[in-house]
């Protein structure tokens, strides 16, 4: 068993290192993407674009987008995420330490609830979610730290309020968040005994990248401007400013004097700084929504359209994800899922709703923890890595039996004409043919086809247990009593190939 885990985990490297080979040489930048014969709009691109802006597609959200024009319905989308209306605070919102004395487990409860909450939103909607993640590892904070569900419903909806707003404003708005405060000792920070700790992190993880046009003495006198806010995470209270704690003698920052606050820390960083910011900020989306090694070309047209919005994310978002360099084939299945978009992936692909799997919300939340993930707790405050430290001959066979169990749950008593259903959708006329039910299954959850030999293996543990002279006389069809077994048995042997690994 391990040789074939160390086979398969080459061949994810493989694959990536090979596709890192292969797009040097195309024409970069952010012009707009027109399908044509080479690289048409098709369910693989489709399927390529919810994956990376969010958890996969639905069904018929693979529909509605062949249906579309592609620079209209990525328009579509994202001004849909823009505009939903935001999590609606729940009771315990903004509970302090006090409400929760003499009572039992109740904060843990109302956490339990919280996390229910992200993962359903994750299975229902998955386009804001995945932006809510990936801002949540850039501004990180640790629920471990602060263990304050009020300053965590905070961070939450400050995540989903700006994850396509002004990133001038989220980043000011989220400095004063309690969570940041308390978990980079901003609430420590005061006149004559300065914390360096947000300073830092605000300038090298936030804005401009480590060491990029700022020194040591900048971190010194950016912590000075930055005294006086306070909040305490043991009595769970409401942030505060108190101006006795705030220095108001003159700071020198990249260069400028003057008697410094927090507003003007962030109008030298977004005004002084500019490419520095543009830059790190869209090279960071680079990598984490096209891949791993950034193509500077794009990063610097996509920053000048950073600054040229004033700061604005939507458009951002709009010329990345509408660019013919996203779409390129080389960009296609060639970054690896996080643990819960591998989770949560199957379930979108396959039309469930997280009413569906309820029993398994937890079972996402804490294999994904198992496997390195543990939401709203990053392993520190550089976030997680990702990429190819998801992957290892442990990690892989823990993906293997958490995916095996939501399967179980998907094929159940109460859900599997749900799979009887797909299969219908996806096979149409050709609903006695296993080999094209089994290429059009193949096709939907990897976005990709398979190789001959491992098309005809997926055929066999399609069929399973049916003898095959009922697929030769043509009796078998998805009719069947069995047939929703048989596609859960599919995607068990599809959810342990390398391709379903790669996003």
């Amino acid at each position: 068993m391990v040789n074939i885990l160390r086979i398969i985990v080459f061949l994810i490297f493989s694959y990536i290192f090979v596709k890192n080979h292969c797009f040097h040489h195309f024409m970069a930048g952010i012009s707009p993407y027109q399908p044509d014969s080479s690289k048409p709009w098709n369910k693989e691109r489709v399927i390529h674009l919810f994956r990376r802006l969010g958890f996969g597609p639905s069904p018929a959200q693979i529909d509605q987008a062949l249906a579309s024009d592609p620079q209209t319905y990525i328009d579509t989308l994202l001004d849909g995420i823009k505009n939903r209306p935001l999590p609606v605070p729940p009771v315990w919102a903004n509970y302090t330490a006090a409400d929760y004395e003499n009572t039992d487990n109740l904060k843990f409860q109302h956490r339990d609830e919280f996390f229910n909450q992200v993962i359903s939103e994750m299975i229902n909607d998955g386009l804001r979610s995945k932006l809510v993640l990936f801002w949540h590892n850039h501004f990180v904070t640790e629920l471990n730290v602060y263990d304050c569900n009020r300053y965590l419903w905070n961070y939450y909806y400050l995540l989903n309020q700006y994850c396509l707003g002004n990133f001038r404003t989220f980043t000011e708005q989220m400095g004063k968040a309690p969570a940041m405060l308390v978990y980079l000792n901003g609430n420590q920070n005061e006149v004559g005994k300065p914390n360096e700790n947000y300073a830092r992190e605000l300038m090298e993880l936030f804005t401009m990248g480590e060491n990029n046009g700022y020194t040591q003495n900048d971190v010194v006198e950016v912590a000075r401007a930055l005294t006086g806010w306070r909040c305490s995470q043991y009595s769970c209270n409401s942030v505060t400013f108190n101006n006795n704690r705030h220095d108001k003698n003159d700071k020198t920052i990249f260069g400028k004097t003057g008697k410094w606050g927090y507003d003007d820390v962030h109008q030298l960083i977004f005004t002084e700084r500019k490419k520095e910011v543009s830059e790190f900020i869209c090279g960071k989306l680079y990598r984490h929504f096209i891949y791993k090694y950034p193509d500077q070309e794009f990063v610097s047209q996509l920053a000048q359209e950073f600054i040229n919005a004033d700061w604005e994310l939507l458009p951002v978002f709009k010329a990345l994800f509408k660019s013919d360099h996203f779409f390129h084939h080389a960009f296609i299945g060639a970054v690896i899922k996080s643990p819960v978009e591998c989770f949560v992936d199957m379930i979108r692909m396959a039309g469930y709703p997280s009413t569906a799997v309820s029993n398994r919300l937890r079972t996402i939340l804490y294999g994904s923890e198992n496997l390195g993930m543990d939401l709203f707790n990053p392993v520190n405050v550089a976030g997680w890595p990702g990429h190819e430290s998801w992957i290892n001959e442990n990690t892989l066979t823990q993906r293997w039996n958490v995916t095996r169990d939501i399967i179980s749950t998907m094929s159940n008593a109460e859900n599997r004409e749900r799979l009887r259903q797909l299969a219908f959708r996806l096979a149409g006329d050709e609903s006695n043919d296993p080999d094209q039910i089994t290429r059009l299954l193949t096709r939907h959850f990897l976005g990709t086809e398979l190789d001959e030999d491992l098309h005809q293996s997926a055929v066999l543990h399609f069929k399973g247990d049916i003898p095959q002279n009922y697929f030769d006389d043509g009796v078998w069809d998805l009719y069947w009593n069995e047939a929703p077994l048989q596609v859960a048995n599919l995607l068990v042997y599809l959810s342990r190939l390398p391709e379903f690994q790669l996003s």
